[in-house]
């Protein structure tokens, strides 16, 4: 099963999500994310936080979760507890990016947090795609000019990459350093990404202008 979870960010223009067909997705708002789905005339299944930035009343028909607002965990982390908890096997979270860095940095963290449950979390806008991975894996070619990857919570070790403009072997990357960034997809339709230990986010991005 797969989720959306709509976070609070702003989001400027929508049109990048015109090919998600969000009836295959259980739809959850965090707190003032309803207003995206509002915006594009969804109903969430569920809207959950502790109700203190969405200013108008929540509808009476939608499901509710209410947290205290003194609490040790995010509206967003409810909200990926949540999925979990209903069996998603994959989360794409919306307006998680371009808000407050606190609140970005923090849906990193999450995303280590949703792997270790053996969930894959992605964050997007409309000039990138985040995620991260605990184990080799292949990357289709993308849309996107450029992709980044960036050891997390440690050193990525034998870190190797074919089927890129830039291909590498057996490099260890760490935290402290900006190794394997700004990479271009060439001819081939997939590229191969090998490591041996570690956790790499990889980053799918465009230039905004």
């Amino acid at each position: 099963m797969k989720s959306i979870i709509f976070s609070g960010a702003y989001i400027e223009n929508y049109d990048y999500l015109s090919e998600i067909n969000f009836d295959e997705y259980l739809i959850i708002c965090a707190d003032s994310g309803y207003k995206h789905a509002e915006n594009l005339k969804i109903v969430p299944d569920v809207i959950l936080g502790d109700n203190d930035s969405y200013l108008k009343k929540y509808p009476d028909n939608i499901k509710n979760l209410v947290f205290p607002p003194e609490k040790d965990f995010t509206d967003t982390h409810a909200a990926i507890d949540y999925a979990i908890n209903n069996n998603a096997e994959e989360i794409l979270i919306i307006g998680g990016l371009g808000g407050r860095i606190d609140h970005e940095f923090s849906h990193f963290c999450l995303m280590n947090y949703a792997l270790d449950k053996g969930v894959k979390l992605k964050l997007i806008n409309d000039t990138n795609e985040i995620w991260m991975e605990n184990k080799p894996f292949k990357l289709k070619k993308s849309k996107r000019k450029y992709v980044s990857f960036f050891p997390y919570a440690g050193a990525v070790l034998n870190f190797s990459i074919k089927g890129l403009k830039y291909e590498t072997t057996n490099m260890r990357l760490v935290p402290n350093r900006v190794q394997a960034s700004s990479n271009e997809f060439c001819d081939s339709d997939t590229a191969i990404v090998t490591f041996d230990s570690g956790l790499v986010i990889v980053m799918l991005c465009d230039d905004r202008y």
